[in-house]
Protein backbone atom coordinates (compact mmCIF):
# COMPACT_ATOMS: atom_id res chain seq x y z
CA UNK A 1 0.00 0.00 0.00
CA UNK A 2 1.39 3.38 -0.89
CA UNK A 3 1.35 6.26 1.55
CA UNK A 4 1.38 9.92 0.55
CA UNK A 5 4.55 11.59 1.82
CA UNK A 6 3.90 15.09 0.53
CA UNK A 7 1.91 16.98 -2.03
CA UNK A 8 2.82 20.46 -3.15
CA UNK A 9 1.75 23.05 -5.70
CA UNK A 10 4.95 24.31 -7.26
CA UNK A 11 6.18 27.86 -6.74
CA UNK A 12 8.64 29.90 -8.81
CA UNK A 13 11.50 28.83 -6.50
CA UNK A 14 10.44 25.16 -6.78
CA UNK A 15 10.61 25.42 -10.57
CA UNK A 16 13.77 27.51 -10.94
CA UNK A 17 16.00 26.43 -8.05
CA UNK A 18 14.96 23.67 -5.66
CA UNK A 19 11.93 21.96 -4.20
CA UNK A 20 11.38 22.98 -0.58
CA UNK A 21 9.91 20.09 1.38
CA UNK A 22 7.81 20.54 4.53
CA UNK A 23 9.87 19.56 7.59
CA UNK A 24 7.12 17.20 8.78
CA UNK A 25 7.81 15.04 5.68
CA UNK A 26 11.26 14.11 7.08
CA UNK A 27 9.61 11.29 9.03
CA UNK A 28 8.83 9.50 5.74
CA UNK A 29 12.28 9.89 4.16
CA UNK A 30 15.30 7.63 4.67
CA UNK A 31 17.39 8.52 7.72
CA UNK A 32 20.22 10.98 7.20
CA UNK A 33 22.41 9.06 9.71
CA UNK A 34 24.09 12.20 11.00
CA UNK A 35 24.78 13.61 7.53
CA UNK A 36 23.03 16.42 5.76
CA UNK A 37 22.22 14.78 2.39
CA UNK A 38 20.74 11.55 1.05
CA UNK A 39 19.95 10.19 -2.39
CA UNK A 40 16.27 9.62 -2.98
CA UNK A 41 15.53 7.25 -5.87
CA UNK A 42 12.04 7.85 -7.27
CA UNK A 43 9.91 6.41 -10.09
CA UNK A 44 7.49 8.60 -12.00
CA UNK A 45 4.06 7.57 -13.26
CA UNK A 46 5.66 6.42 -16.55
CA UNK A 47 8.03 4.06 -14.72
CA UNK A 48 11.12 6.23 -15.35
CA UNK A 49 13.71 6.36 -12.58
CA UNK A 50 14.96 9.64 -11.15
CA UNK A 51 17.47 10.28 -8.39
CA UNK A 52 17.12 13.42 -6.31
CA UNK A 53 19.50 14.55 -3.59
CA UNK A 54 17.62 15.67 -0.51
CA UNK A 55 19.70 17.91 1.72
CA UNK A 56 19.23 19.64 5.04
CA UNK A 57 20.51 23.02 6.12
CA UNK A 58 23.77 22.69 8.03
CA UNK A 59 22.76 25.40 10.49
CA UNK A 60 19.46 26.39 12.04
CA UNK A 61 16.44 24.13 11.71
CA UNK A 62 16.40 21.11 9.40
CA UNK A 63 14.71 22.45 6.26
CA UNK A 64 14.79 19.68 3.62
CA UNK A 65 15.15 20.58 -0.06
CA UNK A 66 15.58 18.61 -3.28
CA UNK A 67 18.33 20.12 -5.40
CA UNK A 68 20.51 17.78 -7.42
CA UNK A 69 18.39 15.99 -10.01
CA UNK A 70 15.29 18.08 -9.30
CA UNK A 71 15.83 20.71 -12.03
CA UNK A 72 16.45 17.97 -14.59
CA UNK A 73 13.09 16.44 -13.66
CA UNK A 74 11.35 19.85 -13.86
CA UNK A 75 12.76 20.53 -17.33
CA UNK A 76 12.11 17.01 -18.63
CA UNK A 77 8.48 17.13 -17.47
CA UNK A 78 7.92 20.75 -18.52
CA UNK A 79 6.63 21.68 -15.07
CA UNK A 80 5.33 25.18 -14.44
CA UNK A 81 4.23 27.25 -11.45
CA UNK A 82 0.96 25.87 -10.09
CA UNK A 83 1.57 22.28 -11.20
CA UNK A 84 1.32 19.84 -8.31
CA UNK A 85 3.71 17.04 -7.39
CA UNK A 86 2.88 14.26 -4.99
CA UNK A 87 5.44 11.88 -3.51
CA UNK A 88 4.44 8.44 -2.26
CA UNK A 89 6.25 5.86 -0.14
CA UNK A 90 5.62 2.17 -0.57
CA UNK A 91 7.20 -0.66 1.40
CA UNK A 92 8.58 -3.66 -0.44
CA UNK A 93 8.51 -7.34 0.46
CA UNK A 94 12.28 -7.50 0.82
CA UNK A 95 14.31 -5.60 3.36
CA UNK A 96 17.71 -5.08 4.89
CA UNK A 97 18.73 -7.52 7.59
CA UNK A 98 20.89 -6.11 10.38
CA UNK A 99 21.81 -8.41 13.29
CA UNK A 100 18.74 -10.56 12.75
CA UNK A 101 16.28 -7.68 12.43
CA UNK A 102 14.74 -7.02 9.02
CA UNK A 103 14.18 -3.35 8.25
CA UNK A 104 11.67 -2.84 5.44
CA UNK A 105 12.96 -1.12 2.33
CA UNK A 106 10.91 1.76 0.95
CA UNK A 107 10.27 2.73 -2.65
CA UNK A 108 9.27 6.24 -3.60
CA UNK A 109 7.17 7.42 -6.51
CA UNK A 110 6.17 10.82 -7.82
CA UNK A 111 3.05 11.90 -9.67
CA UNK A 112 2.53 15.16 -11.51
CA UNK A 113 -0.80 16.95 -11.79
CA UNK A 114 -0.93 19.83 -14.24
CA UNK A 115 -2.51 23.08 -13.13
CA UNK A 116 -5.48 24.06 -15.23
CA UNK A 117 -4.36 27.05 -17.23
CA UNK A 118 -7.03 29.34 -18.63
CA UNK A 119 -7.03 29.32 -22.40
CA UNK A 120 -6.28 32.58 -24.17
CA UNK A 121 -9.78 32.79 -25.62
CA UNK A 122 -11.38 32.26 -22.20
CA UNK A 123 -9.06 34.84 -20.62
CA UNK A 124 -10.08 37.35 -23.32
CA UNK A 125 -13.78 36.64 -22.74
CA UNK A 126 -13.33 37.11 -18.97
CA UNK A 127 -11.42 40.35 -19.54
CA UNK A 128 -14.06 41.70 -21.93
CA UNK A 129 -16.88 40.83 -19.53
CA UNK A 130 -15.08 42.60 -16.70
CA UNK A 131 -14.82 45.79 -18.79
CA UNK A 132 -18.61 46.00 -19.38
Amino acid sequence: MKKRVLSKSLTHTDICKRLAIPTKSLAFLPHFCGGNAIELPVRDDNGCSWTFVCSLRKTGYAKPVLQKGWRHFVLAKGLTVGDKVTFYQQGTDDGIKVFGTVFPRSCYSIEVERAIKPSLSRACVDHNLARK
